[in-house]
């Protein structure tokens, strides 16, 4: 997993602490590598952490999920997890609704692929981009950005 900040690649070494920090005027930020490849916990001082993790799919989850992969392929899950430091009760949006306090998943368990569906009240330009139907998202100006970072694996 290749991390960027500002656009600049940056290293999270393997030893050590094996973490990155930037200091910006009102935030800290904290990469810290969680297993040797494509696992890292990225913590925003007094906003959020987040675990974020790579795990590529096998033969058995292939035909478990009917994913039909070539031979000469590889696809990959990006497993995501938050842990928000200040929240309200008006989260939105695909992940930000699972954080709405009594929020119940319309989710049909035991299939093999869920499907959560409304996905055209999310559709945006980019991860970071607030220009869908249901975006309540705004930063208030005392946030730094955390915009900066990108994950690219």
């Amino acid at each position: 997993m290749k991390m960027k900040w500002d656009g600049e690649l940056i290293n999270v070494p393997t030893d050590g602490e094996a973490e990155w920090r930037a200091n910006g005027d009102e935030r800290e930020v904290v990469v810290e590598r969680t297993d040797e490849t494509n696992a890292v916990r990225v913590m925003v001082s007094g906003l959020v952490e987040m675990d974020i993790s790579v795990k590529p799919i096998g033969e058995q989850e292939n035909k478990v999920h009917n994913y039909q992969l070539p031979p000469d392929d590889a696809f990959a899950h990006l497993e995501t997890q938050f842990r928000f430091k200040k929240s309200t009760d008006h989260f939105e949006g695909v992940l930000g609704q699972t954080y709405r306090p009594g929020y119940v998943s319309p989710v049909k368990r035991g299939v093999p692929m869920p499907m959560m569906g409304g996905e055209n009240k999310y559709e945006t330009l980019s991860l970071f981009s607030t220009s869908c139907t249901r975006c309540m998202f705004q930063r208030p100006s005392s946030i730094a950005s955390t915009e900066g970072l990108v994950a690219q694996n």
